[in-house]
């Protein structure tokens, strides 16, 4: 048995290492979106502009990637070390999962992730545009792995234990249960306006300091990221609206069920 003062050193240590990791997944998902976006523009386009803004924020991911990668790897060691009692119970779904999310999405992004920091000026244009989109479509499943597993350890189902192990019986269930429906939307919507914030916020300063050379890319990138606020924000509302009425129906519902006993 544990300490107190051991599991709350714990805990604080692999918060720490959690908050600091997502920092980064929640910028460069919605970055890797924006590099796959430009650069098609520039195919499309053959415009300059495009290919200025590509080649810049495509540094700041690899940064950003980079550092993700490194902290997430610390914080599985810490899952299974600071918290073995609970990962030997939850090995048989949350290793499988987790694994799963290192075998498509990861590697898929560390496939095309090359292609893309370095590819420029080397390969085919819409070989690059290929890689870039690959690179944002991993990045995307990677997120819908661990949401799927994170959203299980809230609310488990489709399991058996045997022997105090949680062991799959249904895994439909297990990957799309219910606390998924609702984070998968919540979590893309929060890492696009992240990503449009971070973008924003820079261009905005570029805008400020009125840098001559970056001024075209800043208005265009402070552009894009005000046009995926605003779009956030008005479908932010509409599933807060629906929500809100599926709540007000669930409750007249309870209502009158209680009245009609009565």
């Amino acid at each position: 048995m544990a300490s107190p003062d051991v599991v709350e050193l714990s805990r604080w240590q692999f918060a720490i290492t959690a908050i600091f990791h997502m920092t980064f997944p929640a910028l460069t998902v919605g970055l890797s979106v924006l590099l796959a976006v430009v650069y098609t523009a520039y195919v499309r386009t053959g415009s300059p502009l495009y290919l200025q803004i590509f080649r810049f924020w495509k540094k700041i991911f690899a940064v950003g990637f980079g550092l993700g990668v490194v902290a997430g790897t610390v914080m599985t060691f810490e899952f299974g070390l600071n918290w073995g009692t609970y990962a030997h119970a939850v090995g048989p779904v949350i290793g499988v999962t987790i694994g799963m999310e290192v075998i498509t999405a990861f590697f898929l992004e560390a496939g095309f992730i090359g292609l893309m920091l370095y590819g420029d000026g080397r390969i085919r244009p819409r070989t690059m545009a290929l890689a870039s989109w690959m690179v944002a479509f991993g990045t995307l499943l990677s997120t819908t792995w661990i949401l799927s597993a994170n959203s299980w350890m809230q609310d488990p189902v489709g399991y058996r234990k045997v022997d105090g192990q949680f062991h799959a019986e249904d895994w439909i269930d297990i990957l799309l249960n219910p606390a998924f429906a609702h984070r998968f939307p919540h979590m893309l919507l929060a890492v696009l306006i992240s990503a449009a914030w971070f973008v924003g916020g820079i261009s905005a300063w570029y805008l400020v300091k009125n840098r001559v050379h970056a001024q075209p890319m800043a208005r265009r990138c402070l552009s894009i990221a005000l046009g995926v606020l605003v779009s956030d924000s008005c479908r932010s509302s509409a599933v807060t609206s629906s929500s809100s009425a599926a709540s007000s129906d669930a409750a007249y519902a309870a209502v009158g069920t209680t009245a009609a006993r009565r």
